[in-house]
């Protein structure tokens, strides 16, 4: 049964991961491995913890496995949901992590308490995911141009990913941003869509350097400075339920069907909580 439950719970982590990265606005699957409780357990495999990987070994395969079907695949339909259900989806989501909230919570004072210092980290994590998303709201961002196949370009495709990677990393930080204020979302998307292994090679050699070294920095602070680590990543939390308030909120039908989906998303997140803390 535990088997089982590892086998599920890892594919569809990996699919909610994989696919929200895709999406711009703020989504951030780092976010959601925090509300899951694997935040630790993912970022090791990626650090390339060997004892990790085989101790979580049947979890993490089946976690890779839906975070390529959830980038290649379940984006369309995460997207599809965004575009035609914005106020239930995004009140889902919102939900979920309000719902995970108190997890992330528990975890962070496992050896100690908060104490007044930890306003700090919190605020310089909210600060941060906010200033992101208001920078986008402003426009403030570039947009991809048709560009030529050449060395110059594939370098330039590989470092963006390395540094989209790192954020994919970080709570409350949206790699999709990334790839649009560096000008190349529009490239990526094309090509995922089209299966243009050109651009889509030297993106996952950039992707993969990228998420080995945002893991091991990650890593390095939380063992380090585990309640500042962790309160710096509830205000990236708490900041990334800014950009999942819908517009369009009101005495009419979505927005009634968007508050039982907030429910449902936050007791949805309360029993991920509790299952993870008591296994």
């Amino acid at each position: 049964m535990k088997k089982f439950v590892k086998i599920i719970s890892g594919f569809v982590y990996g699919i909610v991961y994989g696919a929200v990265h895709l999406i711009p606005g703020g989504i951030s699957g780092g976010t959601f491995l925090v509300i899951f409780g694997c935040y630790e357990t993912v970022c090791e495999a990626f650090a390339l913890n060997k004892a990790e990987i085989k101790k979580n070994f049947l979890f993490l395969v089946f976690f890779l496995i839906g975070t390529v079907g959830g980038m290649f695949g379940f984006v369309r339909i995460i997207t599809f949901l965004f575009e035609n259900y914005e106020v239930q989806t995004k009140l889902f989501f919102m939900g979920l992590i309000l719902g995970g909230i108190p997890l992330i919570s528990k975890i962070a004072t496992k050896k100690q308490k908060y104490r007044p210092a930890c306003i700090i980290p919190f605020l310089l994590g909210f600060a941060l995911v906010v200033s992101l998303f208001v920078i986008e709201k402003l426009g403030f961002v570039g947009t991809s141009a048709e560009q030529a196949y050449d060395v110059a370009f594939f370098i330039r495709i590989a470092i963006c990913g390395f540094f989209a990677a790192i954020a994919m990393v970080m709570p409350g930080i949206s790699g999709a941003f990334v790839l649009v204020v560096l000008g190349v979302y529009g490239i990526y998307i094309e090509a995922l869509t089209n299966f243009d292994m050109a651009i889509i090679i030297p993106a996952a050699i950039g992707i993969l350097i990228g998420i080995v070294v945002g893991a091991k920095l990650v890593l390095l602070v939380i063992k380090r400075h585990t309640l500042f680590a962790y309160s710096a990543i509830m205000g990236m939390v708490i900041g990334s339920i800014l950009p999942l308030i819908p517009g369009g909120l009101g005495m009419n039908t979505a927005t009634i069907i968007g508050i039982i989906c907030l429910a449902l998303g936050g007791g949805l997140g309360v029993v991920l909580g509790k299952r993870e803390l008591t296994e």
